[in-house]
């Protein structure tokens, strides 16, 4: 299993892209939600199983697929978009 791309989930629908900033801007923009766009447990991954994991679990799939090197990442426990590009 790999991380397909970041995740904004809002009002139980997945909203997916690049970056979390990306995808919440697009959100604002489309009237879809009002500043500021959800962040904590609400920002997470998709899998290319089509599975939204939050940022912790993410961090163990994308290393486990190589996608991201142990420790060389923003933060030890939780992955960010920034970390897969």
């Amino acid at each position: 299993m790999r991380i397909k791309c970041a995740a904004i989930r809002y009002k139980d629908k997945i909203y997916e892209g690049k970056s979390h900033s990306e995808i919440g801007i697009k959100m604002i923009n489309d009237g879809v939600c009002p500043k500021p766009y959800p962040g904590g447990d609400d920002q997470g991954f998709v899998t290319e199983c089509g599975q939204y994991v939050r940022r912790a679990p993410a961090l163990h799939i994308a290393i486990e697929a190589g996608q991201v090197i142990e420790g060389k990442t923003i933060n030890k426990r939780h992955l960010f978009s920034e970390d897969l590009y």
